[in-house]
């Protein structure tokens, strides 16, 4: 029984802020939300991996292959990354699945799929026959990296992958164009002329290669990424290692870089064309 005037202990997970049982780490409603995310995860992360992919591939050899960061390999790469590289802000899904098993003492195997491993963490249960991902002191922390993974994915699913293809060519119109990645054609909603999507990307490579743009590492990654670009910060990072991207100056403690000299290397480098050939290397480790 609560005692009135007794307030309960606060929610753990970030930001939340409604009461708790003080035996629990999180509020009813976030344990809902968690059980609910790993059942997303059990369910739905195949198609991420699978029908997703087989969309892009589809569209890409209709459209007669073709190669370099002009066509779909961005997007394979994007599925990639959130699924089992992640970037400087965030780990991947399979990082913090691992690691919450781990912290679970959930047996799993590194070429286990994402979704068995969601499937083992839900099922997991304490000697007092408690879901054991509800009762660790680690499970605030893991709860929310899971919902933002769950909330990332279910976007991709859902929404694809919108890139901007720069202004409209006709110069009486100049209106900001953007279309999915896997489209062929858009349609400008000022002129209403139709552009080949080829056609504009042309025009934003030039843009990009001649682009007095500078920024941070991540910048550079976003705007790239807004043109349907992608490059991994791990790749950012070796190419900076390696001396073969130089910062044209620092800002605090952050290395300020040219995305035009980004670019370039990026044409330099051979695309992986098939991106899930590396899950089978066994790289999710």
């Amino acid at each position: 029984m609560i005692l009135e005037g007794v307030r309960l202990a606060d929610c753990k997970l970030l930001r939340c802020g409604r009461e708790r049982d003080d035996t629990r780490q999180l509020c009813p409603e976030c344990e809902q939300r968690l059980l609910a995310d790993l059942e997303w995860f059990t369910k739905n992360i195949g198609f991420l991996e699978t029908d997703k992919m087989n969309r892009i591939n589809k569209n890409h050899d209709a459209d007669g292959g073709g190669g370099g960061y002009s066509d779909n390999p961005p997007l394979r790469e994007q599925v990639f990354d959130l699924l089992y590289e992640g970037d400087e802000h965030m780990d991947s899904v399979w990082g913090t699945l691992s690691a919450f098993a781990k912290c679970l003492g959930v047996e799993y195997l590194n070429h286990d799929p994402l979704n068995v491993l969601a499937q083992r963490i839900a099922v997991k249960k304490t000697k007092q026959g408690e879901p054991a991902c509800l009762c660790s002191t680690a499970t605030p922390v893991y709860a929310l990296e899971i919902r933002i993974a769950r909330d990332k994915c279910q976007r991709l699913l859902n929404q694809g992958h919108t890139v901007s293809l720069g202004n409209c060519p006709n110069t009486d119109c100049n209106m900001p164009l953007s279309a999915d990645e896997t489209a062929k054609q858009v349609k400008c909603r000022g002129c209403r002329n139709v552009w080949n999507i080829n056609f504009l990307r042309t025009l934003m490579q030039d843009k990009i290669k001649h682009s007095t743009y500078t920024g941070t590492a991540s910048d550079i990654r976003s705007k790239l990424q807004q043109a349907g670009y992608l490059v991994s910060a791990n790749t950012l990072k070796s190419w900076a290692h390696r001396g073969k991207l130089t910062p044209v100056r620092k800002e605090g403690r952050h290395p300020i870089y040219r995305i035009a000299d980004v670019y370039m290397l990026m044409q330099q480098t051979t695309p992986v064309d098939d991106i899930w050939g590396l899950v089978g290397k066994d790289n999710r480790q």
